[in-house]
């Protein structure tokens, strides 16, 4: 994928995870469901086990602590929506082989087992080696992906960026170096 692209799908991913409320608001009236929250929600490109894994993957990434863990806020229901819905087919494909190479190495480092079975300090093992391993470039490549889109989704939903940062709709003056005290301890959301 060029760097074009990926900064047009970076651009695409950020506006839907942003818009996609909103837009879920204006086009059903006043019921403000969305892809998060949505109780009839279908899968649009990975097969129940893989979203099953995936559910995992984001909750080893972000769990849950003093706030929500990634999949209570719905990041594995945008990830899949998004990459189902948004990506060209030949980019499907690439996603596709680096997702099946990830796949294939949390197989060969779970010697079998379900991710899901295994302790939370032996899925943070398992995945700060891929991060820092030097083989296994399909692997890597496709695990901080979908780091980064646990990240973005997660910090891009309602719940989070109201209840867990400093949210202003409409902000006041710009106050370029400020105490984190005077922000209540809290980076901002927008």
């Amino acid at each position: 994928m060029k760097r074009r692209e990926i900064l047009k799908y970076t651009a695409y991913m950020t506006g839907a995870a942003v818009s996609l409320p909103l837009m879920s608001t204006l086009i059903s009236g006043c019921k403000t469901d969305t892809v998060a929250n949505a109780e009839d929600f279908k899968l649009n490109f990975f097969t129940e086990e893989e979203f099953s894994l995936i559910k995992e993957l984001i909750d080893t990434i972000l769990p849950k602590t003093d706030s929500p863990s990634a999949s209570e806020v719905g990041v594995h229901k945008m990830m899949d929506m998004m990459v189902g819905t948004t990506y060209k087919e030949e980019d499907l494909n690439i996603y596709r082989e680096g997702f099946d190479a990830f796949v294939s190495y949390l197989k060969l480092k779970t010697e079998g087992k379900k991710f899901s079975k295994l302790g939370q300090d032996k899925r943070i093992k398992i995945l700060k080696e891929l991060d820092a391993s030097k083989e296994h470039q399909s692997a890597r490549s496709a695990y901080l992906e979908l780091k980064q889109q646990t990240i973005a989704y997660y910090l891009n939903t309602e719940e989070i960026g109201t209840n867990f940062l400093n949210y202003l709709p409409v902000p006041g003056e710009y106050q370029g170096c400020i105490d984190l005290k005077e922000a209540n301890g809290k980076a901002w959301a927008i």
